[in-house]
């Protein structure tokens, strides 16, 4: 019985997740990928093409982001990459999210004098 009910809810969920948070768009010569993680704190984007299609130079390309954020150090650490004929090249940065503060009314007609 628990495992038909949880059954039925996941497949009721799973429709929603995929529409919000995962996109894949195949195309003549490729495709655009895109996924995150419902918190925020994770997300990629990918896309590859095929270059020089039906030549013996054909190959494919592929490239891409990912980024995810840790939420105790508010970090969030960004690559970037391609890959191709040549091999898997990647960079990254590492910087740090700044939370928006809002001011309170108050607060704002303090500072006005």
């Amino acid at each position: 019985m628990w495992v038909s009910a949880s059954t039925a809810l996941l497949d009721s969920i799973f429709p929603t997740i995929m529409l919000e948070f995962y996109k894949f768009i195949p195309f003549e010569r490729g495709y655009r990928f895109s996924v995150e993680d419902p918190d925020g704190n994770a997300k990629r984007d990918e896309m590859a093409v095929i270059l020089y299609p039906g030549t013996p130079e054909q190959e494919l390309m592929v490239m891409g982001t990912y980024s995810v954020t840790d939420i105790k150090t508010n970090l969030e650490t960004i690559t970037m990459y391609t890959a191709d004929k040549d091999g898997y090249k990647a960079r990254y940065v590492i910087k740090r999210k700044f939370k928006t503060r809002k001011l309170s009314t108050a607060c704002l007609k303090s500072g006005c004098g």
